[in-house]
């Protein structure tokens, strides 16, 4: 009898729950307020992905890996014209790595400087040769002259929306995820959420828990931004996306890409012609959660980065219960040394949101998470937010 009657409050827990009749406390990152589970905006929910893609070369699996045992977890890798690379580990540490004239890089012992507290995760040179990167809590950094001893300074760029901005005016920005930057030096780059970044154990910092417990709570607040260094001011273009990510701006800059990896869609948000101001749909049901956005070397297309293949639990997170679950996910799965499916997959797309390639590794046998691609020299450097080195892909060696 005791049995059948916890059981059946057990039963009517759950449906409490489910009916939004109980709150629900997610499993926020260590040191943030806790927050609950809200109602989540119509036709968001559930997940949807193209489950009969498949993964038919190994493409991929030819990428070398450079500076193997010297860096770890490079989200995006920036390129200079002179073909130095700049690169953020996930310790924080700013690096230049130099051309050994053999194919390889090498840095130094010690960093530049460290772009900490906080996850670093989108990174690029401007025409100065100053490095901007994404900061998870920070915001929008700027490295001054880097490498310079005399002139060399670390500078918050912005880590708010400016007060005149039409959009969200002086929210702040506390996920400032990727980055593309236009000819007029203007930053055009996305917050992914306001579940922040956190410090783990072996003092490196983690985004995997804010994906899933966003999914949870079930209120988007990812936003596509503009920063104008000429006047400091921060803009809102876009608000509401479930996982601002990948940014790219279209050759001529009259639109900005801004991947939505949750939704696993990109948009389009025009800057110039007849539709100026609006967006658009630009890539649906794509195979996964699309991270990182780039130009292609062919100066038309871009290139796509798909980190993962997703869970078929996604396709329930609809259901309340299913997405507490979620929200709880990685702490289960790193306490059961669970990974999550390895797959690598990088598209190339026309701008009419067409595949025109699929660079593949179906099983993650040596690229697997790829967060950014980014291609200079007939050469596409390849992003993995915990993978050891910096993978390289020649892509003469593959036509």
């Amino acid at each position: 009898m005791l049995a059948k009657a916890f059981f059946v409050g057990f039963i009517a827990l759950l449906a409490a729950v489910e009916f939004g009749q109980v709150t629900v406390r997610l499993p926020f990152p260590p040191g943030v307020e806790y927050d609950y589970m809200a109602e989540p905006p119509a036709e968001g929910l559930p997940l949807k992905w193209d489950k009969g893609f498949k993964v038919e070369n190994d493409v991929l699996t030819k990428a070398k890996f450079v500076l193997a045992d010297e860096i770890v977890g490079v989200e995006t890798v920036a390129v200079a014209p002179d073909g130095k690379l700049g690169l953020v580990d996930r310790f924080g540490k700013i690096f230049i790595a130099t051309p050994d004239g053999r194919g390889g890089y090498s840095i130094p012992k010690e960093p530049l400087a460290y772009s900490s507290p906080g996850r670093t995760l989108g990174v690029k040179f401007d025409a100065d040769g100053d490095l901007y990167m994404a900061n998870s809590p920070l915001g929008l950094l700027q490295l001054v002259a880097p490498g310079d001893a005399e002139n060399q300074k670390l500078v918050l760029a912005t880590g708010r929306i400016s007060d005149e901005s039409p959009l969200l005016p002086g929210y702040p920005v506390e996920f400032a995820n990727a980055l593309d930057i236009a000819s007029d030096g203007t930053v055009y780059f996305s917050s992914s959420t306001d579940v922040l970044a956190y410090k783990t154990e072996d003092s490196s910092w983690d985004v995997l828990d804010s994906v899933f417990v966003t999914i949870a709570k079930g209120a988007p607040a990812g936003m596509l931004l503009a920063y104008h260094p000429s006047n400091g001011s921060t803009i809102a273009l876009m608000d509401k996306l479930w996982f601002g990510n990948g940014v790219a701006l279209s050759p001529a800059e009259d639109y900005v890409l801004v991947a939505d990896s949750i939704q696993m869609r990109i948009h389009r948000y025009w800057l110039q012609g007849p539709k100026a101001g609006s967006s658009e749909v630009f890539m649906d049901n794509l195979p996964g959660p699309p991270d990182g956005i780039s130009l292609a070397g062919d100066g038309v297309n871009f290139w796509v980065t798909i980190y993962s293949e997703p869970s078929a639990l996604m396709s329930l997170t609809h259901i309340r219960l299913v997405r507490v679950l979620t929200a709880w996910a990685p702490r289960l799965m790193r306490l059961l040394g669970v990974q999550m499916p390895r797959r690598g997959v990088v598209l190339k797309v026309s701008p009419q949101g067409q595949v025109l390639q699929v660079l593949g590794d179906a099983t993650g046998k040596v690229m697997y998470g790829v967060t950014s691609a980014v291609e200079a020299d007939g050469k596409l450097f390849l992003g993995t937010i915990r993978r050891k080195g910096v993978p390289v892909l020649d892509l003469k060696a593959i036509q």
